[in-house]
């Protein structure tokens, strides 16, 4: 199915299934599902595309489930999901409560209503990916002739285009045996409404018999790329009670690569990245 907009000269096709979609060699088109960032970005002046390849009728893009993979269990995510969805979702919320916390502070109830967890991952500064950072998320793309697996990671680190492959499915690893878990995201805005992030944090943490067994620190927001914080990681980890809070709010403020703005000023975003994550340090340590 073709539509042809009235705006701009745009193409949008809708498919039903991923083997339908042949723009793949095409250099000027993009994948659209909610339209929320797209539209952002418009408004900015990005360039608009020939062609719209619209994902709404994808069921492969639709569901969410656990499956096991190799021996090892997933809470799979359909891209397609809205982030209401995802909010509402019972399965979410026991196996991977902290995504359904970042969720909570994407936008407004209407943005989450349309916009999806694939496109506010494919922008690559959505609120939600710190989150999925620090819970190891891997991604399944579709490049138009094969799916295949990618560390959340890895992918952030990558230079691909972000409409060259199609998003398909979010994993986030479930834990084979019980562990005392803690975790934790927070979104630091210049005002109390649905604003863009001045940061983003989430932290996971894992006990054993009251040790520290495994930490993990990412931060995003703004124009960020969100990362992992893992000179911070190490540091908290081999630090030896009583803690020397000042050295780790130093090492933090060296990990965060952050930049000033006309708002912000970068030493004032590592300052709040290192006042945030050491509160929710001494709630535990």
């Amino acid at each position: 199915m073709h539509v042809s907009t009235l705006n701009y000269p745009t193409t949008v096709e809708i498919p039903t299934t991923l083997s339908a979609i042949n723009k793949w060699n095409e250099s000027n088109y993009a994948f659209i599902s909610g339209g929320t960032i797209l539209q952002v970005n418009w408004e900015a002046g990005q360039d608009k595309p020939n062609h719209l390849i619209s994902t709404e009728k994808l069921m492969e893009l639709k569901g969410i489930s656990e499956v096991e993979l190799d021996g090892q269990f997933f809470l799979q995510i359909g891209a397609g999901m809205s982030i209401s969805e995802c909010l509402t979702s019972v399965l979410m919320q026991e196996k991977a409560p902290l995504i359904v916390e970042a969720c909570e502070k994407i936008a407004a109830p209407a943005i989450r209503n349309r916009g999806t967890i694939g496109g506010n991952i494919c922008s690559k500064i959505g609120d939600s990916i710190p989150a999925l950072l620090v819970l190891e998320a891997l991604l399944t793309f579709f490049n138009g002739k094969e799916t295949y697996l990618i560390t959340l990671k890895d992918w952030l680190a990558s230079k691909k285009r972000p409409s060259s492959e199609l998003l398909t499915k979010v994993l986030i690893p479930i834990a084979a045996r019980k562990l005392e878990t803690y975790s934790f995201f927070r979104k630091i805005g210049r005002r109390a409404s649905f604003t863009a992030a001045i940061i983003s944090i989430a932290g996971y943490l894992e006990f054993e018999e009251k040790n520290i067994k495994t930490i993990k620190i990412a931060i995003g927001g703004g124009s960020h790329i969100p990362t992992r914080l893992t000179s911070t990681e190490r540091e908290i980890t081999r630090s030896q009670s009583p803690i020397d809070w000042s050295r780790i709010s130093k090492v933090i403020q060296e990990d965060f690569l952050s930049y000033t703005d006309p708002f912000i000023t970068e030493a004032y975003r590592k300052k709040v990245a290192a006042n945030v994550i050491i509160a929710n340090m001494k709630e535990l340590l």
